[in-house]
Parts: structure tokens; C-alpha cells; sequence
């Protein structure tokens, strides 16, 4: 029978390596979504047809909207893992490399969300995907609203599209700054029993 040190060993082995896949994944993910909305964006931007506007807005919003519920679930899963590797780092006894004489590890002394940007806005890893996510939705929703009020033929169609990407934009950045602020956001609630996957 193996030593339940060694399994723990193991089980925190396999948490942050779990940890940095998903910290890989949603570094790509950062990468590319900004990158093709921008990009498509300004190519939409010069003169084209409205059934272009509908058709490329309508699918660049579908696929941001997908990759935005992966990175939520991708959230979920990454808060729980670090919440598990500071047990872990609990019952393996870690000490603290600060202080000797107190209990610590990397996870379990990661920094408080101190810093901030300009003196104001605190910064940390979620307020950074609300912004990207709420710009990129805001974005191909200014394209969509532009090319349905063409469309229907309504008078400065990109002006007022351009407001709705706004007010989207806003929105969903609002909406991902209250799912972060949830009181079992950090994971320290008991886990729930196992469920389907996904």
C-alpha cells in the first residue's frame, strides 16, 4: 500500500499541472479572440454589404460567445484547482518560505489583489478577461445592430449600431465583474459531489 504522502505528492503534481494547462489555454485564448475581432472588424468597417455585416457579425458573435462559456467553465475549473493545491499544500504540511514558523506554499501565499492600475482600478486576472470578452462581444454586436438597422433601412445605421456595440459591451462587462464578485467565486465553499462532466 502506498504512503498517503506520496498520493498527496501525486494528487498536488497533478493539480497544478492542471492549473498551468488551463492558465496555457486561456492565454491563447486572450491572444486570439482580440486579435480576429479587431481585425475583422476594421475589415467590415470599409463599405460593405449589409448581408456581409450580418452574416460575418452574426458568426463572429456566435463563435466569441462560445469561447466566452469555455473560459467560464475554464474559470470554474481553474478556481477550484488552485483551491484544491492550497489544501494540498495544507496537508502536506508546506511551509512558508517567508516564515519559517507559518504554514504556506505557492498557492496558498499567493498575493491579495492589492495593485492597482492608475491608483484606482484594482487589477487582477478576471477584470482583465471582462474587458477583452466585453470588447470583443461589444464589437461584432456593432456590427450585427449596424448591419439589421441597414437593414430595415433606419437612418445613420452604423452611428447607432455603433451605440448598441457600446451599451453590449458594457453590459457584458458589467455581467462578468457581478459572476466574479459571487460569494463562492474563490472556491471556499466544500465542493459539491461530482457531477456529469463538462
Amino acid at each position: 500500500m502506498s504512503d498517503p504522502r506520496d498520493q498527496l505528492s501525486a494528487d498536488y503534481d497533478q493539480t497544478t499541472s492542471l492549473i498551468a494547462t488551463l492558465t496555457d489555454v486561456r492565454f491563447k485564448l486572450l491572444a486570439f479572440v482580440p486579435t480576429i475581432s479587431g481585425a475583422a472588424i476594421a475589415v467590415l468597417g470599409n463599405r460593405r454589404s449589409t448581408a456581409e455585416l450580418l452574416a460575418v457579425g452574426l458568426l463572429g458573435l456566435t463563435a466569441t460567445l462560445g469561447i466566452v462559456m469555455y473560459e467560464l467553465r475554464n474559470t470554474q475549473l481553474y478556481d477550484y484547482a488552485v483551491h484544491r493545491a492550497k489544501e494540498l499544500e495544507r496537508r502536506l504540511q508546506f511551509v512558508s518560505v517567508f516564515d519559517e514558523t507559518k504554514a504556506g506554499g505557492l498557492f496558498s501565499e499567493r498575493p491579495d489583489r492589492t495593485f492597482r492600475i492608475f491608483g484606482v482600478a484594482r487589477v487582477w486576472h478576471d477584470r482583465g478577461l471582462a474587458l477583452v470578452y466585453g470588447a470583443a462581444i461589444g464589437g461584432w454586436s456593432y456590427v450585427v445592430a449596424w448591419g439589421a438597422l441597414r437593414a430595415l433601412s433606419v437612418g445613420q445605421a452604423q452611428r447607432v449600431g455603433g451605440v448598441i456595440g457600446v451599451a453590449v459591451g458594457l453590459l457584458t462587462l458589467a455581467e462578468f465583474l457581478r459572476m466574479d464578485a459571487r460569494p463562492d467565486k474563490a472556491g471556499s465553499s466544500a465542493p459539491r459531489a461530482p457531477a456529469a462532466h463538462g
